[in-house]
């Protein structure tokens, strides 16, 4: 993590200094230890890195050396704002980075950086750049201090009933075409989608909804849901979703934009999770949901909520799941962020609990600041919602690029998208509720 000596602030400010700790290996009593340290001031958590600000001269004293990963002697808050990493990033980023964590960075801003507006996210459904607030915790490394709880052998069938290779196949299929809402083969993916929905046995539909044109005025474009109605519970519906539109570095091209990694992951994704939840006949009702318009504003997400509102429907909706982005790893160690609300902080946790017991090789860090997807016009609806995505992705050479293709995403792809699929489907199994028995109904050979 680079961490900078930056240059002191006007003697006047230059009264407290900051150190950086890496609390990767510390369990939950170590974390809490470093924030109540005598000579702690007030601290920011940020997954594996903790902010301790303190007396210049003092704070060094607040953890050892070797657990230390930078020193900012001259440390000036009014100067500190947290970052968030989302799609409307600005070729140079104002300000040097100090730490990150998940989809949020921390950066010191000069004082003429300070004097100009900072760029705001496009979608305008949170701020880019935040003030910091002394004692928070912005992201957070969700810790099992005990074992994992075991297993449940009726989830676990349905864990390991996921196929990796089945879904890289589908990414890279949609991945042919270029899937810009403002493009024809937009329909042609859709299509695509909707078939193999009606393989599975679901009742399919594909509402249009408008929204703004690359040129002024408004077009027509779908989402796609493909609908199990629940044997027990039919009024009670679970969401699981992803955008299934892409772009490139243009927000309007219409070519080139194979968007392998954003998002054909999360759509193939859903359609991995439909295609072996199905099997198992769940209680619940789930629509397993394809948007269009993400990438020009959530449009297609903020229409099904509205249809949902308008038509009644929206109380029956029990919870959200949404995956953005899931098969990026810039290394063998798999990182990935679950947000939320936090309203919703046991949802958050059993996500977190349910990937530690089914995806072990997964490391979980949780946040409460979402931003800039699909599940936020869920959450602003008062949902139980929560954001899938891999950590990496703002490192990922090809992102919103013509270059984001399979062969790009990598050799870490299938481990990457399996491990979110995994602890995905564990916790829809868990919330669906499902019968002990698989691929009875014939389905899944008729998908293929």
């Amino acid at each position: 993590m680079p961490i900078i000596d930056l240059p002191a602030p006007p003697p006047q400010l230059a009264q407290e200094s900051a150190i950086v700790v890496d609390i990767r290996h510390a369990d939950s009593a170590q974390v809490a230890a470093h924030k109540q340290d005598a000579h702690v001031r007030w601290w920011l958590e940020l997954g594996d890195q903790l902010l301790l600000v303190g007396a210049r001269g003092e704070i060094r004293k607040a953890a050892p050396d070797r657990e230390v990963l930078g020193e900012l002697v001259d440390f000036d808050r009014s100067r500190m704002r947290l970052h968030a990493l989302g799609c409307a990033r600005e070729s140079a980023t104002p300000g040097r980075l100090i730490a990150r964590s998940g989809r949020w960075e921390l950066r010191e801003l000069s004082a003429a950086e300070l004097r100009n507006p900072l760029p705001a996210l496009h979608d305008g459904h949170a701020e880019e750049w935040r003030e910091i607030e002394p004692d928070s915790t912005i992201t957070w490394r969700y810790r099992t201090d005990d074992a994992p709880t075991a297993a449940d052998p009726t989830i676990q069938s349905v864990v390991d009933a996921i196929d990796t290779t089945r879904w890289f196949a589908d990414l890279s299929t949609l991945a042919d075409w270029d899937r810009s809402s403002y493009g024809p083969e937009l329909a042609l993916s859709r299509a695509w989608i909707e078939t193999r929905f009606s393989g599975l046995g679901l009742s399919v539909s594909a509402p249009a909804f408008t929204m703004p044109g690359p040129g002024g005025g408004q077009i027509s474009v779908n989402n796609v849901i493909g609908q199990w109605t629940g044997t027990l519970f039919p009024e009670q519906w679970i969401i699981v979703g992803g955008h299934y539109d892409s772009r490139n570095s243009s927000s309007s091209s219409t070519v080139n934009t194979p968007g392998a990694e954003d998002n054909a992951s999360g759509c193939a994704g859903v359609i991995e999770l439909a295609r072996v939840l199905v099997g198992f006949a769940p209680e619940r009702s789930i629509l397993f949901m394809c948007y269009a318009g993400e990438e020009q504003g959530l449009h297609g997400s903020y229409a099904h909520v509205q249809s949902l509102q308008a038509s009644g429907n929206l109380a029956k909706v029990q919870a959200v799941v949404t995956m953005d982005m899931i098969g990026y790893s810039a290394d063998s160690q798999l990182d990935a962020v679950f947000e939320s609300y936090s309203t919703w902080i046991a949802y958050l946790n059993q996500f977190a609990a349910a990937a530690a017991t089914y995806a072990p090789e997964l490391q979980v860090t949780l946040s409460t600041n979402p931003f800039g997807s699909d599940h936020m016009p869920y959450l602003q609806a008062g949902k139980r919602t929560l954001l899938a995505i891999e950590s990496d992705y703002d490192a990922y050479p090809w992102y919103h690029n013509s270059g984001d293709t399979p062969a790009h995403i990598g050799a870490n792809a299938q481990a990457m998208g399996g491990a979110i699929l995994k602890t995905s489907i564990a916790v829809i199994a868990q919330i669906a509720g499902i019968n002990d028995r698989i691929f009875a109904s014939g389905f899944e050979s008729s998908a293929n």
